[in-house]
């Protein structure tokens, strides 16, 4: 293990045991903003398939938060979640989960290890994450992909070992490629733990819009990239949730840990919906997003 990756792993056991104390109260934020799926493997794998549980410090890694995570089996189309349920519909599954677009839209998330050091990893080896949507009528629509890849070369962007990912609406080696320069490739060059989030949204002209956002262990957003087509209207060709999968996936390990979906609600009832990112959950009584947490508070304490 070189140097650089020993600190990064003492942080993170560290980050750890912050988030671990803070299980109970982000428990709490996430049922007031109307999570209707949560798996952070502390108990079993249900809700996944192809995901095997490991305890925290296995291949080195440490948990997310919590003292186990779980691993992505390697090959394509293998690892995925159905987030509870196609269309929110509690274990639906097939092209029979009819449901419309929540009111206020939606978001998908889950924490994926990237091992930037990797001295085994080969150069060009890759993961696709996708979190889809449904039509209306419960047949799949659109997938929204995360296109990732490890690299140590020096061909552009970046050089040495390092993640380099980009989003687009295809998966796979013949379809799509992280380093393509059309799609705004962005480089991670340090190991740890990054929140890989996709939120599903209106873009007020009654169009869907998906922002697929990057963020580190600390919550802090990295890089962001919109992706919309014109025909994927609200409740006349796009619907609710359908799947988040690994179409492919060539690393080992791969560890995932913190995996969600959340429907964003309208108002916020209190202040405690406010902290902790969940101002990004919740709407003003105009319906318009807040602009920070200051001013989510605001609206709780004087409706303005």
């Amino acid at each position: 293990m070189n140097t650089r990756k020993f600190w990064q792993l003492s942080r993170l056991g560290i980050l750890t045991v912050i988030i671990a104390l803070s299980v109970t109260a982000l428990g709490s934020l996430a049922l007031a903003a109307g999570s209707s799926f949560f798996q952070g493997f502390e108990t079993d794998t249900s809700g996944w398939f192809g995901a095997t549980r490991v305890a925290s410090g296995t291949n080195g890694i440490m948990s997310a938060s919590g003292s186990w995570h779980a691993e992505a089996a390697s090959g394509d189309f293998v690892a995925f979640t159905r987030w509870g349920g196609y269309g929110g519909v509690s274990g639906c599954s097939g092209n029979a989960c009819a449901a419309p677009f929540p009111a206020n839209g939606y978001i998908t998330s889950i924490d994926i290890y990237l091992d930037a050091d990797s001295l085994t990893s080969a150069n060009d080896t890759r993961f696709d994450f996708s979190s889809a949507i449904n039509q209306p009528d419960g047949n799949h629509r659109r997938d929204f992909v995360f296109n990732a890849g490890f690299y140590n070369d020096a061909v552009a962007p970046g050089t040495g070992p390092r993640f380099v990912i980009s989003a687009s609406n295809n998966a796979g080696r013949d379809s799509s490629f992280p380093r393509n320069p059309g799609r705004d490739p962005f480089t991670i060059i340090d190991d740890g733990w990054y929140t890989f989030q996709h939120k599903f949204l209106d873009n007020g002209l009654g169009v869907l819009t998906v922002e697929l956002t990057i963020k580190d262990a600390a919550g802090v957003t990295l890089h962001t990239w919109n992706l919309s087509d014109p025909t994927d209207v609200i409740n006349t060709t796009v619907g609710s949730n359908r799947y988040g999968f690994f179409a492919q996936q060539e690393l080992t390990p791969l560890a995932i840990d913190n995996s969600s979906r959340v429907d964003i609600l309208s108002q916020p009832a209190d202040k405690e919906q406010c902290k902790k990112d969940g101002w990004k959950l919740v709407v003003n009584g105009a319906g318009a997003p807040f602009r920070n947490q200051g001013q989510c508070v605001k609206f709780v304490t004087t409706g303005n």
